[in-house]
């Protein structure tokens, strides 16, 4: 089976930054990238990407992405529609670029810095930007659907406030006051 998930561009022959680049989607590939976020079914799903030149031989690709995503229920197993949308900006840097530098390696371990903004590192000078929508379309939808019969199900403005007693309720503390009291009172 043939992936509809390939569109390739390559960082030698980019569009200038002015100028959008639309992500292709036909049923084919709402389908296989459906499959790949595990989700039922997108619906007008849609991306445009732009592109910069970052540092000396990478790119930054500037994408932003919409559709409607249908998913499970956690809990009814029902089909819930929810709207997604967002946007990004990563960096790619070819891995025989003079820019690429491997993190400092110590005693046989890599060290990190967690605050470092690392650049995806790509071979052939080309990247699928299928894959780095996928991969963003997966980190912004909720994990977690809710049908709308749960939310009301869950809401507190929903829940019945039980009726306060009016029978005494025990106070320790002020048990404890009345015991020290008289304690003090007998000797």
């Amino acid at each position: 089976m043939s992936s509809a998930l390939e569109f390739l561009v390559n960082l030698g022959k980019l569009p200038s930054p002015s100028q959008k680049l639309v992500l292709p989607v036909d049923d084919k590939a709402s389908i296989q990238a459906a499959e790949a976020c595990g989700v039922i079914a997108f619906k007008n799903l849609q991306a445009s990407f732009r592109f910069k030149r970052w540092r000396k031989h990478g790119v930054s690709v500037l994408c932003d992405f919409s559709a409607q995503v249908e998913q499970e229920c956690i809990a009814t197993l029902e089909p819930v529609i929810s709207k997604l949308q967002g946007g990004f900006e990563r960096q790619f840097l070819p891995e025989r670029s003079s820019d690429y530098k491997m993190p400092e390696i110590i005693d046989g371990e890599m060290i990190l810095d967690p605050e470092a903004d690392w650049p995806d590192i790509i071979e052939n000078d080309t990247i699928n930007l299928w894959d780095v929508v996928i991969e963003e379309m997966i980190l912004a939808i909720n994990p977690f659907p809710r049908a709308n019969s749960m939310e009301e199900a869950n809401d507190p403005a929903q829940k019945e406030v039980p009726e306060i007693s009016s029978e005494p309720t025990h106070r320790p503390f002020s048990d404890l006051k009345a015991l020290i009291t008289e304690k003090k009172s007998n000797k």
